[in-house]
Formats: structure tokens, sequence, C-alpha cells
């Protein structure tokens, strides 16, 4: 318990008072903060609650010192020097990044989700692709009545709404934002205030909680914390923006099997005994579960063939394949490819190993990988996937794109390196990651090649799907040019196609998935192939005749198939 008491405040600020504080660099965000995530339909929310005199929450901010440092706010870049009672946002950061960023021209001219004009003619705020006519006054000069004023010198068929416009721009300058304000030197606090929150009224995610304890800046001040690194990996990879959750039971997962303890204490002598990592600060810790997940990352995209997040079929397999890579940095090929069968086992033949994706299956297979035993740790996972056991092919008929029977499909026609049938050219990792930006699946590249309104009885069939980033009019338009194969198609398919036929062409293409599945399936598990680990690994008989030829395992042959 802190020796200092803890005082709070009730305040209110209007937006100019957030404006001036921003600009002067009195409001800091945290580390611990997830950066700016709303679109541009919650800003338009926000200003929409405001003009109908809706509720739209209250802030909590932190009264504290801060360092002079670039401050980063939405679009809006601060040189901030150092003040002794600056404003950290605990929480209110996604409202009051809108809020000042909206009414800025600079800003909002340089992103578009702040980008936001008031209708006129119909009374409410829109965006810019939504304004249909000239009578849509930009929000940075609505909020400023002389700018407003010259708006209306170079409008004049906007003359008669400026009652209206008066009206809108005394009701923005006046409305009140609500704040608690605690004042307290003593950060420890800051925990407590996190689990208060978290217990009553808003549900705060662990990743938060853990964030407000343990983040810190690293090297050359780049900020360490769950949000940063999901950030970082998105932009290094293309490979879509892993979860905050995931970035948090990553960092957890690592230093021991079970996600489910308390984290409050995570870098406690008494914790720090219990993993592998006994000596590594929070700083370290972050860093690090950073590399391990670019690792897994790199492994997914070029070894086990899954292009972006939203094809991963489980949670799990992104944690215990954290664990691996932390524990064994520089893993051998050979366990490399069996690492990959594994992924593909586990998933495959998830429904038969009794795998949900649950926090019990995190724990039990992440206990498997163990410190100082890459190779052990490997065939650990793989012995729990019956690996002389043959998997299922997913269903075809109950194809849906957030299930992981789905992504096994898709997965699968990606490996055939689907080329876009307007150019020829094979579809790329970052053609996908344009089109999946913000997706909780790849519905969005999973193109449906008859209307779902034509199938009736069969809407959900897998064979009705193909990769794509063009809409289907234009798909279908181009693919006479197309190396059909890529697809899965063929030419009496695409006849089919042309003429409608969409359950002849249904028929077809499912008996051709069904068959490709399982090639693919026995390819990518190894299916009737030895799963022995690498060849220093073997314990060969140091008194065996030294003449005597070693057998090697039938996969090490050069006519293995």
């Amino acid at each position: 318990m802190s020796e200092q008491p803890t005082t709070s405040r009730n305040e209110t600020y209007r937006i100019q008072d957030l404006v001036t504080l921003v600009g002067s660099g009195k409001i800091r965000v945290p580390q611990f903060q997830r950066s700016f995530r709303w679109t541009a339909g919650d800003v338009l929310a926000l200003f929409d609650s405001i003009l109908r005199g809706y509720p739209f929450g209250s802030l909590l901010l932190w009264r504290r010192a801060a360092p002079a440092a670039e401050l980063q706010i939405g679009a809006i870049k601060v040189n901030a020097h150092e003040v002794h009672d600056a404003l950290w946002v605990v929480d209110g950061q996604q409202r009051i990044t809108s809020l000042v960023n909206a009414v800025d021209p600079e800003a909002s001219g340089a992103d578009e989700r702040f980008r936001v004009f008031y209708s006129l003619e119909h009374h409410r705020f829109v965006s810019s692709r939504d304004l249909k006519t000239s009578l849509g006054i930009p929000l940075p000069d609505l909020f400023d009545l002389s700018r407003a004023f010259a708006w209306l010198q170079e409008n004049p068929d906007a003359a008669a709404h400026a009652g209206e416009i008066q009206r809108v721009t005394g009701l923005l300058r006046d409305v009140q934002i609500s704040a608690s304000v605690i004042a307290q030197a003593d950060e420890r606090v800051l925990r407590e205030v996190f689990d208060r929150i978290n217990s009553a009224g808003r549900r705060l995610r662990g990743s938060e909680i853990f964030d407000a304890i343990h983040s810190a800046v690293g090297e050359a001040d780049q900020p360490v914390s769950v949000g940063s690194i999901g950030d970082r990996l998105d932009q290094a990879t293309d490979f879509g923006r892993l979860d905050d959750e995931i970035v948090y039971q990553a960092i957890l997962v690592r230093r021991h099997p079970d996600i489910t303890r308390d984290a409050h204490n995570e870098f406690s002598t008494d914790r720090s005994s219990y993993t592998p990592f006994a000596a590594e600060t929070q700083s370290d810790a972050y860093q690090r579960t950073e590399v391990a997940l670019e690792k897994v990352v790199r492994f997914l995209q070029d070894r086990a063939g899954i292009p972006h997040i939203t094809f991963v079929p489980f949670r799990f397999h992104l944690l215990v394949l954290t664990r691996f890579f932390a524990l064994s940095e520089d893993p051998a090929p050979r366990n490399l490819e069996l690492l990959s069968r594994w992924f593909w086992r586990s998933t495959a033949a998830a429904s038969i190993l009794g795998y949900t994706g649950s926090t019990g299956n995190i724990r039990a297979l992440a206990a498997l990988v163990e410190p100082g035993d890459e190779s052990g740790s490997v065939q650990r996972l793989l012995a729990a996937t019956n690996p002389s056991e043959p998997v299922p092919i997913p269903p075809l008929d109950s194809f849906r794109t957030n299930r992981s029977s789905g992504k096994v499909v898709l997965a699968a026609l990606w490996a055939r390196n689907p080329v876009n049938p307007e150019t020829g050219i094979p579809l790329n990792h970052n053609d996908l990651a344009s089109y999946l930006i913000g997706e909780a699946s790849p519905a969005a590249v999973a193109l449906e090649i008859f209307p779902r309104r034509l199938l009736k009885g069969r809407a959900s069939s897998a064979a009705n799907r193909v990769i794509a980033v063009i809409d289907r009019d234009r798909f279908v338009g181009a693919l006479p040019s197309d190396p059909l194969d890529s697809l899965l198609l063929d030419e009496e398919m695409l006849a089919l196609l042309e003429i409608g036929d969409h359950e002849k062409f249904l028929a077809r293409r499912t008996e051709s998935l069904a068959n490709y599945l399982r090639a693919f399936l026995d390819d990518r598990t190894g299916a009737g192939f030895e799963v022995t680990p690498p060849l220093v690994d073997l314990d060969f008989d140091d008194d065996d005749d030294q003449n005597d030829t070693v057998e090697l395992p039938s996969e090490f042959s050069s006519d293995a198939q």
C-alpha cells in the first residue's frame, strides 16, 4: 500500500480544452495503451452521439510528471517538453484521439478516419464517401466559427443554413466531457485502479492489465507493450495484426505453459524461479517474445503455408509455436519439417483429438515443449496427434470461413499458388493482407463462384469457393485467359460455369477438391513416413564395426517420395 494518499477529483473538459492539452504535450498516452484502433465509423458514431446529446463515456486520467518526448496522437505529432503535471490517459484514449484529430484541419486531412463532414441537408455527420452534395461543411470548419464564416463565403449556396451552422458550432464548442483525475506519485496505485475497473464496470482484458503493470520502453525509446508488438509484427510480415490477447498470452506461455496464472507478480523473484528465463526483466520478456512471434509468423508463412492470421485454425498453434521458438532459437531443418507436420495433423485431426483451442489444450500442449530438448519437444507434440493414423479431410458440404475445417480448405487452395485471372500473376501475402485488414476470418478473399441464392441446399459447399481478390463478375469474366489449374478448375468446369449449370459444376469440383485435399493432407502430414528426429540426435552404437553400413530411415533415402 502506498504511504501517500491517493486523491481523485471530477473535472470536465471541452473539446477545445483537449485540443490545447494535446498541443502543449500535457496529454500523454502510456505505453501500455493499445494504439488507435477506432474506424471511421466509430469516429462518426462519437460525433453523432454528441449531436444527439447521448452519453459517450467519461475519461480516466492520471496526473503525474512526464519527460520530454515526441508524441504521436492519431495523426497529430507533438514535440512535448518535460512537464510536472501531465495527464496520462488510463481510459478514453480512443475518444480523445478522435475528438482532437477530427477538429484539426491537418490531421483530418491526413487520416481519412478523422475526415468528418456535417451534412446541412440531412442534419447529420457523414464521411467523405457518403457526402453526395456540396452542402457538407468539414468538421474543422464547423468547429471554428471564423472558419465557418470563411466557408460560407466560399459556398454561397449554403447561406440559408447559416443558422444551422451556428447552432452546431455552439453545440460542439460547449459540450463537456467528464473526467476522473487521479493524483498520486506512486505508480503501484495504477495496478489497483486497473483491477477495480476490471471487477466493476467496463471489463478490462488481461493484456491491458498486464501492460499497465509491466510494459516499458526499450532501446532507442522504442515502446515495449502488447499493442506495439502487434503493430510492428503486422508491418514487418503482412501477416495481419495479432490480437492483443494473443500477444499477452504469448509472453506468458513463453515463460510457463499455464496462461491462466495471476500475472500481477510475473517478474517477481519467486515467480521467475519457475521459468527458464529467470534473470530476464519485463522489457527483456516483451522484446524476446516479439522475436519469437516473428519466427512463428515466418514459419507459418514459409513452412506451413499459412499466409495470414485469419487462416490460422486455432490460437494454440500460435502459442505453442511461440514457446517452441523461444526455447529453440535455431531449430534443425528436420525438426522444422516435423513441426510443420504437427501443425497440419493437429489441425486436420482436431475433432478426433479433442482440440478446441481451450486454455486446457494450450496448457497441455505447451507443457510438451521443454527447455533444452528441441527434438524431444517436437517428438512429444507429434506423438500427441497419433502420427500413425491418417487424418480426415474436412467436410465439403458445410464450409465456413471461421471454422478450422474451412481454413484447411482455404490453406490447401492457397498452396496451389492461385493467380489473379486479370493479370495471370500468382497472388502473394501482400495481396491478401490488403483485403483482410480488420477481418476476423478469410471470408473477404474466399470468393463464391456462384451466388449463394442460386444454390439452395448447397449454399455452403466448399466447392463453390476460390481464393480471389476481385469480385465475382470480374473473376468469371477473366477466367478463359487464366491458368485454371492454379484455381483447381478445368475446361469442363469452365464450360459448366459459362452456361450456369451450378449442379454439375459443384459435383465435378467437389470430386476434384476431395481428391486434392486427400493428397494435400497426406503430403503435409507426412502420411506413411517416419517421424525420426535429426540424424545428430540418433543414438548410434559406438561399439559397432566402423565398417558396417548404417541403414538410414526410408525418408532419408534418395528415392523416398
